[in-house]
């Protein structure tokens, strides 16, 4: 991630973002999709049925009320190889393999910015705020977490939060 950062907007120059630039940013655009998919902020979408309609091999009646459960199918044997693995490989330059691949995964496999006519419209300007900050960020500070081997503080309900992760942040050194 660091090297990708480096190659794109190198150590000791003022960071003038352009959106071409940042679409260049693929292993770090992987990353932030792999973590969306092992800590999504949302944990259930809820679609409520105005008519009948089958639902994972269910038929449901209208009035009914469906609760996706985000996590589940993030962690799903059935759409990820070892889902308990952080891999943004995943997500980094498509291949024929059906993980990587947007085209031949199942659209409905990663939903952290939700899916179909109620996607987020905010989704690009969320991956442009996420990539500039990593750029910002790891560009010029180096981050390392205080306590590799302390759990994560994870306050969950609808929504994730972390509820503490101590870090220590010092200034990059540039290479010699």
């Amino acid at each position: 991630m660091i090297d990708e950062i480096d190659s794109v907007f190198p150590l000791n120059t003022s960071f003038h973002l352009k959106y071409d630039d940042l679409l260049k940013l693929e292993y770090c655009d992987a990353i932030i999709n792999e973590v969306g998919r092992i800590m999504p902020v949302g944990n259930e979408i809820r679609r409520y049925l105005t008519k009948p309609a089958e639902v994972a091999g269910y038929q449901w009646e209208a009035g009914t009320m469906i609760h996706i459960y985000i996590n589940g199918i993030h962690s799903h044997n059935n759409h990820w190889s070892n889902p308990e693995i952080f891999d943004p490989n995943r997500f980094y330059k498509e291949s024929d393999n059906s993980e990587t691949n947007d085209k031949t995964r199942h659209k409905f496999s990663l939903l952290t910015f939700g899916r179909g006519l109620r996607n987020c419209p905010g989704r690009k300007l969320a991956m442009i705020e996420l990539l500039s900050l990593m750029v910002v960020v790891f560009g010029k500070y180096d981050v390392d977490l205080v306590d590799m081997n302390a759990p994560l503080n994870i306050e969950g309900g609808s929504i994730t939060a972390c509820g503490e992760l101590p870090v220590r942040i010092r200034p990059r050194k540039s290479p010699l």
